[in-house]
């Protein structure tokens, strides 16, 4: 009983990244450890915060568009903020890491949607 069971489940579970499709967490990574030393004395902290959201929202999208919307995504974007906020911000930035996990979250699932719109056509 409990080995069809787990072949059911086995069946029913989502596929998961091939080999370049970990792009996107790769990037999101980057986003919040390489760009804000690369790019911190040429712009304001709010044009940081804002360029770091872009891009994630863009990276979020473009992978659930390409992949699905995964825990993946959403939570290498809070850990990576979090080193972020541990390297380089002060203790006052900890309030943007829900922001930048909601955005990675919302964007990921409307990637998914469109993405699965886009396959049934």
């Amino acid at each position: 009983m409990f080995e069809e069971l787990e072949e059911e489940a086995e069946t029913k579970d989502e596929p998961s990244r091939v080999w370049w499709q970990w792009w996107a967490p790769i990037a999101m990574v980057t986003v919040f450890i390489v760009v804000p030393p690369a790019v911190y004395h040429l712009v304001s902290g709010l044009i940081l915060l804002i360029l770091m959201a872009v891009l994630t929202v863009i990276i979020a999208l473009v992978d659930g568009a390409t992949f699905r919307a995964s825990w993946t995504i959403f939570s290498v974007a809070g850990l990576a903020y979090f080193a972020a906020m541990s390297l380089y911000f002060n203790e006052g930035t900890w309030i943007y890491l829900p922001v930048f996990v909601f955005l990675a979250w919302a964007a990921s699932r409307l990637g998914a949607v469109v993405g699965s719109k886009k396959g049934k056509s």
